[in-house]
């Protein structure tokens, strides 16, 4: 993706952000602000054969699963759409990294590039912490306040199958099934 397509991509997500951002107005324009470029810049992921792996990945990947959360919405009876769509935007922002570091870092081996795809590697400098839980962390530093259902949603974000997750299974609210199959669904498009 060039610099041109991520700049585009940023306009429509932070302006889908502050359409869905309600109450959280002012919060959600003072972390654009401070870290919309991290933001911009971040990938989604780290390796070639996964999603969006490249600069402006994250902004595309949360735009994605914003979209199919409005597709599956109504399928589902979801009634608290905005603040599901808002869910969507932000579920991974944890992928930016902490208030100073980035999540990712260019890799810097070539043999890991070429033979494996890494095109990022962990940042060793970002304290260890799950995605979601790095999310939850920034979101309540910038003050943006979630609901239950939000919280939760954000939580299992990243799947059942993770032992801090497994607790939910069975009782996760409405709006965290569909961020969860919103996601599973911008998922699959890329490995098609």
């Amino acid at each position: 993706m060039n610099l041109e397509e991520v700049e585009s991509l940023w306009e429509k997500y932070e302006s889908l952000l502050k359409q869905m951002s309600g109450d959280n107005a002012d919060a959600v324009s003072t972390l654009t602000e401070e870290l919309g470029q991290r933001i911009l810049m971040a990938p989604a992921s780290r390796m070639a054969d996964e999603y969006n792996a490249e600069l402006g990945g994250l902004v595309a990947h949360s735009l994605e699963v914003a979209q199919w959360v409005m597709k599956l919405a109504d399928s589902y009876g979801l009634d608290n759409k905005r603040e599901t769509v808002l869910v969507a935007l932000l579920h991974d922002l944890g992928k930016i990294g902490d208030l100073e570091n980035d999540y990712f870092i260019d890799q810097d081996s070539d043999w890991h590039r070429d033979k494996l795809g890494a095109f990022y590697k962990w940042n060793p400098d970002c304290p260890k912490m799950s995605v979601t839980h790095r999310t939850l962390f920034l979101l309540q530093h910038y003050n943006i306040r979630l609901t239950r259902e939000q919280w939760v949603a954000v939580q299992v974000s990243s799947g059942s199958h993770f032992e801090e997750n497994r607790f939910y299974v069975g009782s996760e609210p409405l709006m965290a099934v569909v961020l969860q199959h919103a996601k599973q669904m911008a998922i699959r498009e890329h490995r098609a």
